[in-house]
């Protein structure tokens, strides 16, 4: 399930996978062989937002809404709070997810 546009949406894929010639994974992979689940999340992320392609545009915060129907907050560094590092240390007390 993925949070998206106000609402949990079910995605189903199958295990078949993009490869290239020698049967390695375009994408998402694992160093280890038999660890496919992040190539499976990718796949299900890129039919719900319509391709792998479209993958590549939009926010990292809004995917991660996508992931758990939470609530973001960007801070433009240029106009960051003089206090963003305790905000950024509560946030990380808090077991928030942040990216950048």
């Amino acid at each position: 399930q993925f949070w998206h546009f106000g609402e949990w949406i079910d995605v189903v894929v199958d295990d078949r996978l993009p490869v290239n010639e020698a049967g390695e994974l375009l994408f998402v992979s694992s160093v280890y062989k038999n660890v496919f689940w992040g190539a499976l999340l990718e796949k299900a992320y890129a039919k719900l937002c319509g391709s792998y392609e479209d993958l590549q545009i939009g926010q990292v915060s809004e995917a991660l809404v996508d992931f758990t129907g939470g609530v973001n907050t960007r801070i433009k560094l240029a106009e960051a709070p003089p206090d963003l590092w305790n905000i950024m240390t509560r946030a990380t007390y808090s077991r928030s997810l942040m990216g950048c």
